[in-house]
């Protein structure tokens, strides 16, 4: 089952990241990097035919072009993954090495008579759109000091050359900084207004989320009164009809013995509570091998129920960041909860897996499957169709998922019988 659940990304992100799909700005631009290092080495004849590129210069063109491709490597090994807060910054380096080298092939190749002069305007786009702030604007001063520096250097070559239009050079010189200074200018206004755009978002979710909590709560309270409503005037009503009886000692005993199975089961429902809340919040996540700790919390459940489960584990090693603790809790429920619907213990299944960027734990049982208006339901405490069960499993099983950044969701199977439990986290690299 897909998960029930999609984050929304931020839009600048999402629109950024549609170029690159499944992939960091780094990554992405390694990726259009090799695309743009194949390129110029295609064109290397052409211009070498066309004259802008002079054979004696060759040397020194084809030296860029290998040291663009070392540092390409050496950024797809080392810096293809990084922190959310240097991003910014290695985003600078990345596009001014690219700059710098596009401006030391275009000075050795007609400089801003070659009509690639072009591609500074993508690197102007580049710059306005993904950096930031000051380095975007520091990114545009140097972009149009080496296109002056270019300009110049043209503008040398021209001086000994006869019969050229200078006012028309002028004017392609001119359109040049035009069209640079537009293409930044219209990118770096684009990406403040999808700055903006993001923070609303980024507001509007925080409120839903508000709002998601306070009526999680409000659920929780109204269940909670439900639960302990039938108990507590339990206790009530058999304390009244123990005290009634104190001139026997056998019956009033056997009230009191009611009374405190009542009172055992207000207790029972407090303790469940307090572990909720408790094993969701129980510490740091920790980056963990699933299998390592799936192996261990089976082996215990195994040998406690006198059962061996189906197990299909998908091969290697799967990391995730979990919280051990409430992790292991939930996966207990979710067998223990198998176990109670199966007619036969023995058919239970856990299976094991990875699906796109995330790992997947399902807990498949055999039984009758799940009433639909639990499944509607899914999520709300107390909400249970077992005589003695108090809906909290469930309950706490989603809060853990979400607390490590995950989704659970509960389906029954079709075709078959029987229910499948369904928890997915993000995947981690290993390394």
């Amino acid at each position: 089952m897909s998960p029930s659940l999609d984050y929304e990304k931020p839009m600048l992100s999402s629109v950024v990241k549609s170029f690159w799909p499944d992939t960091s700005l780094i990554q992405g631009i390694v990726r259009f990097r090799w695309i743009a290092i194949i390129f110029m080495m295609v064109g290397t004849v052409p211009l070498l035919e066309s004259g802008y590129l002079l054979k004696e210069q060759l040397f020194y063109f084809m030296a860029v072009v290998a040291l663009l491709a070392v540092f390409n490597g050496l950024t797809q090994g080392i810096w293809s993954k990084t922190s959310a807060a240097k991003e910014q910054s290695l985003l600078f380096v990345q596009l001014l090495v690219d700059l710098l080298a596009v401006a030391g092939l275009l000075f050795v190749s007609g400089s801003a008579a070659n009509p690639f002069i072009a591609v500074l305007t993508l690197h102007a786009f580049l710059g306005g759109m993904l950096l930031r702030n000051k380095r975007s604007l520091l990114f545009a001063v140097i972009l149009l000091g080496l296109l002056a520096i270019l300009q110049s250097e043209t503008n040398k070559d021209l001086a000994v050359t006869l019969n050229v239009d200078r006012k028309e050079m002028a004017f392609h010189f001119l359109f040049q900084w035009v069209v640079v200074v537009g293409a930044w200018f219209v990118a770096r206004l684009f990406s403040v207004l999808l700055e903006k755009q993001e923070e609303r978002i980024r507001s509007l979710q925080n409120r839903q989320h508000r709002a998601d909590r306070l009526k999680s709560l409000g659920a929780l309270a109204a269940g909670f009164s439900h639960e302990m409503a039938t108990p507590l005037n339990s206790l009530k009503l058999r304390l009244d009809r123990g005290v009634r009886k104190l001139g026997d000692p056998v019956a009033a005993h056997a009230e009191i013995q009611q009374a405190q199975l009542s009172l055992d089961e207000c207790i029972s429902i407090f303790q469940k509570m307090v572990g909720v809340f408790a094993t969701s919040a129980d510490g740091d996540l920790q980056k963990l091998n699933v299998h390592s700790v799936l192996q261990d919390i089976v082996q215990s459940w195994e040998a406690d129920n006198k059962i061996t489960l189906k197990k299909e584990w998908a091969p290697g090693e799967l990391f995730c960041r979990l919280q051990p603790l409430s992790f292991a809790q939930t996966v207990f429920d979710l067998l223990d909860n198998a176990k109670e619907a199966s007619v036969s213990a023995s058919e239970i299944s856990l299976r094991v897996y990875q699906n796109a960027g995330e790992i997947v734990i399902e807990v498949v049982d055999a039984g009758s499957g799940v009433a639909s208006e639990i499944i509607e339901r899914l999520g709300e405490p107390f909400n249970t169709n077992k005589q003695n069960g108090n809906g909290l499993g469930v309950y706490s099983a989603m809060m853990t998922a979400q607390s490590m950044g995950g989704e659970f969701s509960l389906r029954n199977n079709n075709p078959g019988k029987g229910a499948t439990a369904r928890l997915s986290i993000p995947y981690e690299e290993s390394k």
